[in-house]
């Protein structure tokens, strides 16, 4: 046996229509009624920004927030001190490494720092001789830019084993700054080649979401304008100029205020907003009925349910902004399509 309730429902509909004399004259409808119809109430609110689009998007770090720390040398993977998704302080140990390369490197950096100590001495003897007048001061200007550059091999070894362990050929890549381990690629027991990636930091907290838009989309924002994913605020940081061949659209990215527990690499929707007019109001979307004579919302008042005309400012997902109404009008948010019928509408 069929459901009741839309037999119902019918039923009130086809007797509200024909005790409605004028469009204009609103409808009363009792609890029972209202529930018969499946009318479901929503108080309309100020809004200060209007839906634009709901696009798919993706959850990125920052454009410069990511940093790669590379492999200096190649070498074997002795340790991997840390796991991915772990926060990390800077200059904290990140892998350690065997490198023949450092280790050879060790070994030029102690013959540096000997011939060093030579050109010290012979810089400072000829500088003392030239200062008495027995040799030319070119010979000891010639021992100062032989001292210059010993000196200037010897930094240039440590700096590029400022993480070796001394002669032994072992060195730790540290993190550059504070962060988190999004990826690793080092594997102990595994080699890496010289300045390949190691492991990846994400060196911020906060998040961006990429995504593409259709240039008629793209016209309607500005770099600042608002968006949110979920309850998530944030603002387009970056909207291109030139349309891509393939997707025929514009690449898009916005920052996150807050990360809200999402994680890089996440497929969102996010909700592309703009300025709303003075006066709108946000509402539901199953609020709304347009067809040739416009848009309008069914508004609840004492003499019962009237048609109202609105002028729609933006619709996207479950949401619309409207102007023409007034702050905490109550309309049917469900149950539209049998008051248009039941107000001859």
């Amino acid at each position: 046996m069929p459901p009741a309730r839309p037999l119902l429902a019918a039923a009130l509909v086809a007797a509200l229509s024909t005790a409605t004399a004028s469009a204009a004259a609103p409808v009363t409808l009792s609890a029972s009624q209202e529930k018969a119809m499946g009318i479901v109430l929503a108080v309309a609110k100020p809004a200060s920004n209007a839906p634009v689009a709901a696009l798919p998007g993706a959850v990125t770090p920052p454009l410069n927030g990511r940093r790669v720390v590379a492999a200096p040398f190649a070498g074997t993977v002795m340790r991997v001190h840390v796991l991915e998704g772990q926060a990390v302080k800077a200059g904290a140990p990140l892998v350690t490494l065997f490198s023949r390369e450092a280790l050879s490197l060790s070994s030029e950096l102690i013959q540096n720092q000997a011939e060093l100590r030579v050109a010290e001495a012979s810089a400072r003897r000829l500088q003392q001789l030239a200062s008495e007048g027995v040799i030319a001061g070119a010979r000891a200007e010639e021992a100062q830019a032989r001292l210059a550059q010993a000196r200037a091999m010897v930094n240039e070894r440590r700096r590029l084993l400022s993480g070796a362990g001394g002669a032994s050929g072992e060195y730790v890549l540290r993190a550059p700054a504070a962060g988190r381990v999004a990826a690793i690629t080092a594997q102990p027991g595994g080699g890496l080649e010289a300045m390949a990636p190691a492991v990846t930091l994400d060196s911020a907290d906060r998040l961006w979401v990429e995504a593409h838009v259709s240039p008629e989309i793209a016209r309607k924002l500005k770099v600042g304008y608002p968006m949110r994913v979920g309850d998530v605020s944030g603002r387009i940081v970056a909207l291109g100029a030139s349309i891509d061949s393939k997707t025929r659209s514009l690449p898009l990215r916005a920052e996150l205020s807050a990360t809200g527990g999402l994680a890089p690499g996440q497929t969102v929707t996010l909700t592309l907003l703009s300025p709303a007019p003075a006066a709108a109001q946000a509402i539901p979307r199953g609020a709304l009925v347009q067809d040739h004579a416009g848009a309008r919302v069914f508004v609840k008042t004492a003499a019962g349910y009237e048609a109202r005309p609105v002028t729609v400012a933006g619709v996207a997902g479950a949401e619309a902004v409207v102007t023409g109404l007034s702050s905490g009008a109550r309309v049917a948010a469900s149950g539209a399509s049998q008051l248009k019928s039941a107000l001859g509408h």
